[in-house]
C-alpha cells in the first residue's frame, strides 16, 4: 500500500497544545542549579577582562597625549594629500586607532591596529591583545601576545617608534 502525501502530513501534526504536565518554573531553576554547579568561576574571567579594558584604557591615553602623536596623525592624514600612496605612517594609525577606542569606536580601533600592527607597530599590537582579552577572546590575544613578543626582522627594524616612556 502507497501513502500519499497527504496521509504522511495528517500523521506528522505537531500538537500545538503544549504538554500540560511541564512546570516552566521547575525547568529553570533546574538550569539555575545547573548553571551554578559551574568548575571554573565566570568572576575570574571576567575580572581578567575588565582589568584588560583598564590596561586597554591607559595605553590609548598614553599613547594620544605622546609629544609625537599631532605629527603621526598629521602624517597619516596628510598622505594622501603628498601623493604617497606606497607610504604608511603606522604610527599615525595606532594612535588613530587609540582615539577611536576611547570616543567608544572599539570595531574601528581594532581595524586600524590591525593594520598598524601589520606594518610593525608593536604599541598596535599590544592594544590588539588588550582589546582582545577585553572581550574574552584568549586564542586571538595569544596571537597578537605573540606578535608583541616576536623578535623579527620586521620588530627589529620598528624599534624608531617615538613613543618613549
Amino acid at each position: 500500500m502507497t501513502r500519499t502525501i497527504d496521509d504522511l502530513l495528517e500523521d506528522a501534526a505537531v500538537s500545538v497544545a503544549g504538554n500540560p504536565r511541564f512546570d516552566v518554573g521547575a525547568a529553570l531553576r533546574r538550569l539555575a542549579a545547573d548553571a551554578g554547579r559551574s568548575s571554573v568561576s565566570p568572576s575570574v574571567h571576567l575580572a581578567g577582562a575588565a582589568r584588560a579594558g583598564r590596561q586597554l584604557s591607559t595605553v590609548c591615553r598614553w599613547a594620544i597625549n605622546a609629544p609625537s602623536a599631532p605629527a603621526d596623525i598629521s602624517r597619516l592624514a596628510d598622505a594622501p594629500a603628498r601623493g604617497t600612496q606606497g607610504e604608511f605612517d603606522e604610527d599615525g594609525a595606532a594612535v588613530f586607532a587609540c582615539l577611536l577606542f576611547l570616543t567608544g569606536h572599539p570595531e574601528s580601533a581594532q581595524f586600524w591596529w590591525q593594520l598598524s600592527a601589520g606594518a610593525g607597530n608593536r604599541i598596535a599590537a599590544y592594544c590588539l591583545h588588550l582589546h582582545h582579552l577585553a572581550l574574552g577572546e584568549h586564542r586571538e590575544a595569544a596571537h597578537w601576545r605573540h606578535e608583541v613578543t616576536a623578535v623579527t626582522p620586521k620588530a627589529a627594524e620598528s624599534t624608531r617608534s617615538s613613543w618613549t616612556v
